[in-house]
C-alpha cells in the first residue's frame, strides 16, 4: 500500500503537467484571487503556468496577486505575459504600476510611452505618467498630462481632481478650487476631494466653507485622520467648540 502511494506522488507532477484542466484550474485560482486568498490563488495560476506557460492570463493574475501581497519585483517579472500579448493595456497599466510603487520612474514613463504608442486615447497613462512627473517634481509636464487627459475625457473626475493638486501646489487656490468643483460634481462620494477643496478655501480665507468641506469628507469617510486633523486644527484657530 505504501509503495502505491509513493508511486502515485511519483506521478503526480507529471500528471499535473500532462493533464490538468487548465480552464477548471484558472477558474479556482481566480475565485482564490477574487476572495483575497492570494498565496492560495498565486500556487494555482503556478500549476496553470508549468501546464501550459504560452498562456498570458495566469501570468497576469499572478502577478495582481503579487502586487496586492506587496511583491512588485516579482509582480513586475510576470508581466512576460507582454511577450503573449504585446498589445494588452492592462498588462502595460500594471507593469507601469510595479515601476512606480518601486519608485523606479524612468521605467514607468518608458512603459507609459509605449502603452501611449499602442492607446494613444488612453486617458489612464497620461494621468499616471502625471503622477510620475510630480514624483519627480516636474509640475510642469504632469500638468500638461492632466490637461490632456481632461480633454480626452471632461467626465473623468480623477483629471480634475489630479489638476487640482497641481494647481495647489502652485498656490492658485481659486483654480484649484474650481477643478475640485468638478471633480465633487462628477464624483462626490470622494472624501480627498472635499479634503482638498477645504486648503483651496482655507488658502482663500473662506473659513466656513472650508469647515463645510471637512464636514463632509468625514460623513462620507468618518475614519479619515487628515480630515479630523484639518478639521480640529481650524476650529482651534477659528475658536469653535
Amino acid at each position: 500500500m505504501i509503495k502505491k502511494i509513493l508511486t502515485a506522488f511519483l506521478l503526480l507532477p507529471t500528471l499535473l503537467c500532462a493533464q490538468i484542466n487548465t480552464e477548471r484550474v484558472m477558474t479556482i485560482a481566480r475565485n482564490a484571487l477574487y476572495f483575497e486568498d492570494y498565496v492560495l490563488s498565486i500556487q494555482y495560476f503556478n500549476q496553470v503556468i508549468n501546464a501550459k506557460p504560452y498562456l498570458y492570463e495566469p501570468y497576469f493574475f499572478r502577478g495582481l496577486a503579487k502586487i496586492n501581497l506587496d511583491d512588485f519585483q516579482g509582480a513586475e517579472a510576470d508581466q512576460t505575459a507582454l511577450k503573449y500579448d504585446p498589445e494588452n493595456l492592462v498588462l502595460w497599466h500594471n507593469l507601469s504600476l510595479c515601476h512606480m510603487q518601486k519608485e523606479d520612474y524612468d521605467a514607468a514613463k518608458e512603459d507609459l510611452g509605449k502603452l501611449l504608442k499602442i492607446a494613444p486615447r488612453y486617458t489612464r497613462a497620461y494621468l499616471m505618467r502625471g503622477e510620475v512627473s510630480l514624483k519627480q517634481k516636474d509640475t510642469i509636464q504632469a500638468l500638461n498630462d492632466f490637461e490632456t487627459a481632461i480633454d480626452m475625457d471632461r467626465y473623468d473626475p480623477d483629471g480634475w481632481s489630479a489638476r487640482a493638486i497641481v494647481r495647489l501646489q502652485q498656490g492658485k487656490y481659486t483654480d484649484a478650487e474650481s477643478d475640485l468643483d468638478q471633480a465633487i460634481h462628477l464624483s462626490a462620494k470622494n472624501a480627498g476631494n472635499y479634503i482638498n477643496r477645504a486648503l483651496a478655501r482655507f488658502h482663500q480665507n473662506n473659513l466656513r466653507g472650508a469647515m463645510s468641506d471637512y464636514d463632509l469628507a468625514l460623513d462620507i469617510d468618518p475614519n479619515n485622520f487628515l480630515g479630523h486633523y484639518n478639521r480640529g486644527l481650524l476650529r482651534a484657530q477659528v475658536g469653535d467648540e
